[in-house]
């Protein structure tokens, strides 16, 4: 009888540690897409390049197109930008209003900025190496669920 206990306390902690580790898998955004108690948070990849003389920001992960006007929303979000150099030129990307930039990156060289704002606004970006450059903006919206906005319509 003694044995039957221990199989049993066995299988109840082994149970537990059971469920703990499938929450804690699938709360890390691996069976969902997106992380359940982490805020959530946008990448985007930009590069510079040299294209017919000019130097220019190539989306290249999460947006497209030369000198892309890159959306994020307001709230507790990050909005993550990796920064690559495939220039043959030093470049740094600042972002005015929030003051956020990238250090002097040579040729092959990347660096991530966080931007964060709780407030709808505009923020342009430049590349400041060699005087100030205006590449393009980043608009900040306030973004209301579906059911919110379905909710306000009746």
């Amino acid at each position: 009888m003694d044995s039957d206990k221990r199989f049993l306390i066995f299988g109840i902690v082994g149970g537990f540690v059971a469920l703990v580790a499938i929450f804690g898998y699938a709360s890390m955004g691996y069976v969902r897409p997106f992380n359940i108690f982490w805020p959530e948070e946008v990448r985007q990849t930009l590069e510079f390049r040299n294209v017919d003389g000019k130097t220019v920001v190539v989306g290249t992960v999460g947006n497209a197109g030369t000198n892309p006007s890159l959306i994020m929303r307001t709230g507790d979000y990050s909005y993550i930008i990796t920064i690559i150099n495939k220039d043959t030129i030093p470049h740094r990307l600042y972002v005015d209003g929030v003051n956020a930039s990238t250090k002097l990156l040579q040729p092959d060289e990347d660096d991530v900025i966080i931007i964060r704002s709780r407030h709808d606004t505009k923020f342009n970006y430049y590349d400041v190496a060699d005087g100030t450059k205006l590449l393009g903006t980043i608009q900040v919206v306030h973004v209301i669920p579906l059911d919110k906005l379905e909710a306000n319509k009746k």
